[in-house]
């Protein structure tokens, strides 16, 4: 569909400056011999030439004024009709004109292969004489600025909701994290002892309020196991607690109920 729409373009693009360019007597030559492409403009010219003639006596004048609105009115057909026209309907009705256009596409590519890779090898190797490489998908893929402009313009239309937003921008911001801003390092770790007392625990819990706590053994470096805080408030209201010699028991009968599980 790419290729249909740049050569209509180009078409009338190079139609539009021949129009400009080509002189009046050389259209007349052309509608005398019977080309139909020539028709249009002399066409709405002559229907227009003699209201001009009413108005002015001079027939130069309406010549050039037919001749001018006549450009003007094809001018406007070929924008609205040739090219806005169907660019919106495509845009509005983007998967039935995919759907139907496709099989022609395939077509016409087929078709016009060799000439445009003809085309390509030309271009490649003209660009290749100033030091240019040939374009690739990597190329033309979006940047992470682009990305967020059009995740922002989906939001602000209805496509994504807030939620999902957030989500998305997340990642980008995840990205840009270093590990100590998510982690905790190994000395500023807030643990619990397996020495000590389950009193001395439970302050620890009750200061620093954290749902998971490591238990270590001689230094920070070996860890025994983990302490669910939600867990062991439970045994503790439940009196479960009195039956831990120390917090080595409940880290033994957590990790066995966890790997049971």
């Amino acid at each position: 569909m790419v290729a249909v729409l740049v050569a209509c373009t180009a078409f009338f693009v190079a139609i539009e400056f021949a129009i400009v360019k080509v002189r009046g007597s050389k259209i007349d030559q052309f509608v005398l011999e019977g080309k139909k492409g020539a028709l249009g403009e002399p066409t709405i010219e002559r229907l227009l030439h003699p209201l001009f003639d009413k108005w002015n006596n001079n027939p130069s004048i309406a010549s050039l004024l037919s001749l001018g609105i006549a450009f003007t009115i094809m001018t406007y057909l070929h924008v609205v009709v040739g090219e806005l026209a169907p660019k919106t309907f495509a845009i509005q009705k983007a998967e039935k004109v995919t759907l139907l256009l496709s099989p022609p596409l395939i077509w016409f590519y087929k078709i016009m292969y060799p000439f445009i890779r003809l085309l390509n090898g030309s271009a490649r190797m003209i660009t290749g004489l100033f030091g240019l490489k040939p374009a690739s998908e990597h190329d033309v893929a979006h940047t992470e600025e682009e990305l967020r402009f059009i995740l922002s313009e989906s939001y602000e239309r209805g496509e994504i909701n807030q939620a999902e937003y957030k989500y998305v921008n997340n990642i980008f911001e995840f990205d840009n994290r270093i590990a100590k801003e998510i982690m905790v390092p190994r000395t500023e770790i807030i643990g619990l002892h397996v020495d000590n007392s389950l009193v001395d625990h439970i302050k620890i819990i009750r200061d620093e309020k954290y749902t998971r706590y490591p238990v270590f053994g001689e230094d920070k470096d070996e860890i025994i196991g983990m302490v669910n805080v939600k867990d062991f408030f439970i045994r503790y209201m439940n009196n479960e607690t009195k039956d831990f010699d120390s917090i080595h028991s409940y880290v033994l009968l957590y990790r066995i109920e966890l790997y049971s599980f």
